[in-house]
């Protein structure tokens, strides 16, 4: 009975850390991108990279754009294109970040 009730109590916990982390990594744009790097599996570009605001790609996407350094981008999935531009999109207070598909 102690077992389960430590049980339910330390995935609450776990729980509970994993949405406040979700919430600290959303509140900026830069936070966001560094999220969406580490979410994809690219700890170290996450922990290094320096994501800055992108005027041009601003302009021409309507909508925020940020940039990581080259050396930290990496090839999607696919093998395609490198992703290293991430629109920003906002929902209340949070940011989510998306890869724009640029040339390889």
């Amino acid at each position: 009975m102690k077992l389960k009730k430590a049980i339910k109590r330390i995935i609450l916990i776990v729980a509970l850390f994993i949405v406040i982390l979700v919430i600290i990594m959303s509140s900026s744009p830069k936070n966001s991108v560094r999220a969406r790097l580490l979410f994809s599996g690219r700890v170290t570009s996450a922990l290094q990279c320096h994501p800055k605001e992108n005027r041009v790609m601003t302009k021409a996407e309507k909508a925020p754009v940020w940039s990581i350094e080259k050396k930290y981008s990496y090839l999607d999935s696919s093998g395609s294109y490198y992703q290293q531009d991430f629109k920003i999109h906002q929902f209340v207070f949070l940011n989510y970040a998306t890869p724009i598909p640029t040339s390889a």
